[in-house]
């Protein structure tokens, strides 16, 4: 017996007219209206034009109901996720409607091919594919929906990335172009220098911690690949790694990596040509470039390797098999989470947050047999590692996961550390990329410098043309067209034709970069479901394409220019004398202070003026601040939002496919979390739950009642529930008794439970009373109905029986359970 199997069919009316179902709303719109309540928390985000929304559940098939009435904004459509027996329900109670093509109510299994059918990957391309929660969801009314939330999320971040890599990202030619000035050494230069050697790569998963003393101990025998996340543990353990690694755009990944400038001079950055720049303009030694140096076709891009994700390790892997190791150790490259739900190792910023509790199904196998959880992203880059893996072992290469509880991956085995034979270094890897890379001149930076300056304004000259094609093109649509959208002048629209030709033709390398630049913007013209343009709207569809080539110019005009104004402060730095006034602008508007050291270390012997010199200081101190600030603390510090309620959610869906590893796995993590202050009655039920699957039912009615002596206990009504199951299957009907008579104070959905223990202990008054409660708050709960005319006659009460089964003859006067119980009611008062 659950609260669910009696009255999750039961509809409850508020006096504003919403209809649902009480078991999975509550009392969300007893006092307010549906409207509302979706209007407050939702406000229009759920009504943009030229969207697919993706919302876990229907809040009794209110929530699609308030978007019809809304009206379905233009190009927008709506897959809503339900659980199967729910979706029964609203549609045996026509709840669901009649509602627009636009709006599906599907289960999990069904949602992908629907979306494929309202064009995902469409949506996906111009980035307006959004995920929702309904109220229900929110509120954790089943434990399903927190399932279904968790897994739906995990795949759309997916399908975000996957079709992000596909188009490209504008912020990935942002950076390209900033950091284009400091990209001066492709990677490529050193293909296979490094044949018949031994790496290791060092990544930041859970093991990571185990494998550092190891590392440590055989320091002198290895080559060393690290990603620039882990620098803190590295340095924490005196580990210099030969060669750092870093893809990441996003300026979140400074705060992460900055503990790499404390590694020295033997150390070589490589990185994507779309790096954060902080990153490459402070780093003060060697660095090697991943893809091309500029976003367009090019003289001075040379042949080099590309960076692979999805991970930075996927990239280290990579460019392992590019420079000719015969042997790739992996360390940290688990692509799963420790039993605890801890996704990174000790001393990053994630393990200082504290657990993942918003786990998902998903899981996999490791070398050790276990089966571990892992989300979306690390299991999409669990099968790039196998693909990657299966070209590199087909050319005679071997593939090492030094990790028994990394995830299996494939022709990549297991071997533990202390069984790898090694022999010392013969040539330090500095020494290799010396011999591969000679030192940069004076002379080759000047050189360099000049090239890319004709480079770049030979593309700004270029982009500016298109530019003022784009505003003609604009002037010529506003007045081309008459008020009913009909072409008055036909010379116009020759006219747009040219300027198209000399976009697609003479500025075509170019044009193709603007188009790339603002890709979305382009692809907006043509979003899903607006092939419905007439020729009243030809005006604005010809308005927002010239827009977004008139948008992009502009941008890249911006970039290019800024680009250029970082050449000339490059070059400026290579003088002896320079202009201190155009370094220092130029180094705070970039952030990099650390170029002050640079300069000074690259210019010894010359004498500075005092206030210079004081300027020099005030960078120095400056870049001083940004290593020292703890951003690891702050971002642990930051996780003010309790996720006990997701520990709730996914202890009960643990004890419903009784998986009692996974509790105890849930118990030690949220024991080690010192987030969450507020977690003791957390315990005392995840304990229960495991008490309870293992049969020692009194231990877990002892763990029960310490919750209801916590005050306030967020789990009392679980904690009551579970009490009252327990004792129902040991017959033990006074203290189920006394656990349901405190439900049915929490929620009318239990006096249905709290009669029928009253009925078995004789108490038929309280029963009378508990089922005529419920009925009046649920007056079309039938089978509630019947059960209380039973009881009537069952204590020789035929009239009031009687009453009730005319009550609902009156509504179902074909119902056979009541026409039987009628007959009974007459041969009792015959007799």
């Amino acid at each position: 017996m659950t609260a669910m199997t009696l009255t999750e069919n039961i509809l409850s009316t508020n006096k504003f007219g919403d209809t649902y179902l009480y078991a999975i709303n509550r009392g969300t719109f007893d006092k307010i209206s549906a409207n509302v309540v979706f209007e407050t928390t939702f406000s229009k985000s759920l009504l943009q034009e030229d969207t697919l929304n993706i919302i876990i559940g229907t809040d009794s098939g209110l929530l699609p109901k308030y978007i019809t009435e809304q009206g379905i904004p233009s190009g927008s459509r709506y897959i809503f996720i339900e659980t199967q027996d729910i979706l029964d329900t609203l549609n045996q109670h026509h709840l669901l409607g009649d509602f627009p093509t636009e709006i599906a109510c599907l289960t999990a299994d069904e949602w992908l091919e629907k979306a494929s059918d309202f064009k995902i990957d469409q949506y996906l391309y111009i980035g307006a594919v959004k995920s929702f929660n309904s109220i229900c969801a929110q509120q954790f009314a089943r434990n399903e929906y927190a399932e279904l939330s968790w897994t739906i999320k995990e795949t759309l971040h997916t399908l975000h990335w996957q079709h992000n890599a596909a188009i490209g990202n504008e912020s990935f030619i942002i950076r390209q172009l900033e950091n284009a000035t400091d990209n001066l050494l492709p990677a490529g230069l050193l293909k296979n220098a490094f044949k018949n050697q031994t790496v290791i790569i060092l990544a930041g998963g859970p093991s990571l911690s185990n494998i550092l003393p190891w590392v440590k101990q055989n320091r002198s025998k290895l080559t060393v690949f690290s990603v620039s996340r882990i620098s803190r543990q590295l340095v924490a353990n005196g580990i210099n790694p030969d060669f750092v690694f870093s893809v990441d755009p996003q300026a979140i990944s400074t705060d992460y990596s900055k503990e790499m400038f404390q590694f020295g001079s033997d150390t070589i950055f490589i990185h994507a040509y779309h790096v954060h720049p902080r990153l490459l303009n402070q780093w003060p030694y060697t660095s090697l470039y991943l893809g091309e140096r500029l976003p367009w076709k090019s003289i001075i891009n040379p042949e080099n390797l590309d960076s692979i994700g999805p991970t930075v390790t996927n990239t280290a892997l990579n460019t392992a098999y590019f420079f000719g190791f015969e042997r790739i150790l992996l360390a940290g490259f688990d692509l799963c989470y420790t039993k605890e739900g801890i996704t990174h190792a000790k001393g990053s910023n994630e393990q200082l947050a504290g657990p993942k509790y918003k786990l998902t199904s998903l899981q996999v196998e490791t070398y050790n047999g276990e089966k571990r959880p892992t989300g979306q992203d690390f299991y999409t880059a669990l099968e790039v590692l196998s693909q990657q893996a299966e070209i590199i072992t087909a050319d005679q290469r071997k593939i090492i996961n030094l990790a028994p509880t990394a995830a299996k991956a494939r022709t990549i085995e297991h071997i533990p550390p202390e069984k790898i034979e090694l022999t010392e270094i013969e040539i330090a890897p500095i020494d290799i990329v010396a011999k591969h890379i000679p030192k940069v001149s004076d002379t080759d930076l000047k050189e360099d410098f000049e090239a890319l300056t004709t480079e770049l304004k030979k593309a700004l000259h270029q982009i500016s043309n298109i530019k003022k094609l784009a505003n003609k093109a604009i002037e010529i649509n506003n007045r081309m067209y008459n008020k009913e959208g009909l072409i008055e002048n036909y010379r116009d629209k020759r006219n747009l034709d040219i300027i198209e030709k000399q976009l697609n033709r003479r500025y075509k390398v170019h044009g193709n970069l603007v188009k790339r630049f603002g890709l979305r913007n382009f692809l907006k013209i043509t979003a899903p479901h607006k092939s419905d343009w007439n020729a009243e709207k030809a005006k604005d569809v010809g308005l927002v394409y010239y827009q977004s080539y008139l948008t992009g110019a502009k941008h890249l005009i911006e970039l290019i220019e800024d680009t250029l104004q970082r050449t000339q402060t490059r070059q400026e730095e290579q003088k002896n004398n320079p202009n201190f006034t155009m370094l220092f602008t130029q180094w705070n508007k970039d952030q990099c202070f650390n170029r002050a050291r640079i300069w000074l270390k690259n210019h010894p012997n010359t004498h500075l003026p005092e206030p210079i010199a004081t300027e020099f200081e005030s960078f120095s101190e400056k870049f001083d601040a940004f290593i020292k600030n703890d951003a690891s603390k702050r971002y642990a510090q930051n996780r003010t939002v309790s996720r006990l309620p997701d520990v709730k959610a996914r202890a009960l869906l643990l004890l419903k496919h009784k998986k009692n590893e996974e509790l105890h796995d849930l118990l030690n993590a949220l024991t080690i979390d010192d987030k969450e202050p507020n977690k003791a009655s957390y315990l005392k039920l995840i304990s229960a739950f495991i008490a309870e699957i293992e049969e020692n039912y009194d231990i877990a009615l002892g763990f029960y009642d310490e919750i209801l002596n916590y005050e306030n206990s967020p789990l009392l009504e679980e904690a009551l529930l579970r009490i009252a199951l327990i004792s129902i299957n040991q017959q033990n009907n006074e203290n189920a008794f006394l656990a349901l008579e405190c439900l049915s104070q929490l929620s009318p959905l239990y006096l249905p439970f709290y009669a029928e223990s009253a009925r078995i202990l004789g108490q038929l008054m309280i029963a009378i009373d508990s089922y005529n409660a419920y009925i009046a708050q649920f007056p079309n709960d039938t089978s509630v109905k019947l059960k209380l005319a039973n009881l009537y006659l069952e204590n020789r009460i035929p009239d009031a029986a009687e009453m009730m089964i005319d009550h609902i003859l009156e509504q179902k006067p074909d119902l056979p359970a009541a026409l039987t119980l009628k007959k009974i009611i007459a041969e009792q008062k015959q007799s």
